[in-house]
């Protein structure tokens, strides 16, 4: 069945004098039985994701993919203020979980060594994160951390 005007084809769970219950996918809705009209091809099944009870729509999945062939997994927050940098590492560490990264450098100086302190704190807080270390002396030092993602 779907609901007159509309192209989403749901399955109808329950009739209960002149309304009924709908599923379309996982949402559930509550019409009056002469706003549906029978449909001529059954439900599609979207893909989900994994074990995951939610689905994904086209748009989403093309957006995510988007998105994995754009990230760069280096971030550089020098010359930014503390609150800044950690607003920018928190937003690089969420993507960087979304897109499946394993390990990404945060380059943040050596100075006097304060934004790398800010930084590192608050990747303790961070479930994802595994560890975060200085890269080698050859490829930066102290200037950049290193963190591996779960």
């Amino acid at each position: 069945m779907r609901i007159k005007g509309q192209t989403a084809v749901g399955r109808v769970e329950q009739v209960s004098g002149r309304n009924a219950v709908v599923t379309f996918g996982i949402m559930r809705t509550q019409t009056r039985l002469d706003r549906l009209e029978r449909a001529d091809a059954p439900p599609k099944e979207e893909p989900t994701l994994g074990r995951a009870q939610g689905y994904l729509s086209r748009q989403t999945q093309a957006a995510m993919h988007e998105r994995k062939l754009n990230f760069q997994t280096e971030i550089d927050v020098r010359g930014m203020r503390g609150e800044e940098a950690v607003g920018a590492v928190q937003y690089f560490i969420d993507d960087a979980t979304l897109v499946g990264a394993g390990r990404v450098r945060i380059l943040h100086g050596t100075g006097t060594g304060a934004l790398r302190q800010i930084i590192r704190q608050y990747l303790r807080t961070v479930p994802a994160v595994e560890d975060a270390r200085d890269e080698h002396v050859q490829f930066g030092g102290a200037g950049i951390t290193v963190v591996t993602l779960k």
